[in-house]
């Protein structure tokens, strides 16, 4: 699976401060989420097409986390 430009950009970080491999990196960042992965650009861009279209019209004011259920400290 080919990782997204902002979680590449966390991992070279990672890799560069503590030496790790890039795909260790990438396991510390998925390990933070409950479903064990990195949420893709389909997946948030999933959420704003159905946002965007007749079916949320009841939808307003809401923050929705497109994250897995990922806990952030």
């Amino acid at each position: 699976m080919s990782t997204p430009p902002l979680p590449r950009g966390v991992i070279a970080n990672i890799v560069a401060r503590t030496g790790k491999s890039p795909e260790a990196a990438r396991q510390a960042l998925a390990a933070f989420n409950p479903q064990q992965r990195l949420i893709t650009p389909e997946e948030v861009a999933a959420v704003a097409v159905l946002l965007a279209s007749e079916a949320a019209r009841g939808i307003t004011g809401q923050a929705i986390n497109v994250d897995g259920g990922e806990v952030m400290f």
